[in-house]
């Protein structure tokens, strides 16, 4: 249990990750992904207690037990983001519909200027669609830019089926929150995309 706490999938986050978000709890224990991670500490101490309890059963028959036990766990979780990917695509082979898309915070990011008095993002977005979708609606969330939120009109983008796509895409952000003659500019990394697929939406915050 310990190692599905700490171990990454695919998408760049973890089923801890999940399992507090469903639970209603922020992973981390500041705003914005920042803090401690609680799904980390919460991993690393149910992996030393499942540890040490193995090794104290079998140590007396297998002395060796301890490093075996080491190398398998660096080995799941190297290995465990290429069992999830190939998983998802096995499961969602010829299924459609929101369930099969999914947004990769890995290598994701956005950066915000001010373009021709209008805010704009500028998002390089990764994009799984494991079964048969073949165009997804993405918008990135709303942001926090000059202590105002900035929402961003969601635009229709094309992903290729049983694989994923690296998209490039520019968002206009609404005027009516800030005033855009401020010269905003920054950027940020994993950022939060909402993703649409015939009226139903998933967010990844």
């Amino acid at each position: 249990m310990g190692l599905l706490f700490i171990s990454n999938q695919h998408l760049g986050y973890s089923f801890g990750d999940d399992l507090f978000r469903w639970a209603g709890v922020s992973p981390w224990t500041k705003k914005g992904n920042y803090g401690f991670h609680l799904p980390v500490i919460t991993g690393l101490i149910l992996l030393m207690v499942g540890i040490l309890w193995v090794v104290r059963i079998y140590r007396p028959r297998y002395p060796k037990i301890m490093s075996r036990v080491m190398i398998g766990c660096v080995a799941w979780i190297v290995v465990f983001p290429f069992v999830s990917e190939s998983a998802m695509f096995v499961a969602n082979f010829n299924s459609s519909g929101i369930s099969t898309v999914a947004y990769s915070k890995k290598d994701s990011k956005c950066d915000y200027r001010t373009e021709d008095d209008a805010i704009r993002a500028h998002c390089q977005i990764h994009i799984y669609s494991y079964g048969t979708e073949q165009q997804v609606t993405v918008r990135p969330l709303s942001v926090d830019i000059g202590g105002r939120m900035v929402d961003f009109k969601p635009k229709v983008v094309t992903v290729r089926p049983r694989g994923v796509v690296q998209v490039h895409e520019t968002f206009e952000g609404s005027t009516e929150q800030i005033d855009a003659s401020y010269g905003v500019s920054g950027g940020i990394n994993e950022p939060g995309i909402e993703l649409i697929v015939d009226g139903r939406s998933k967010q990844v915050k």
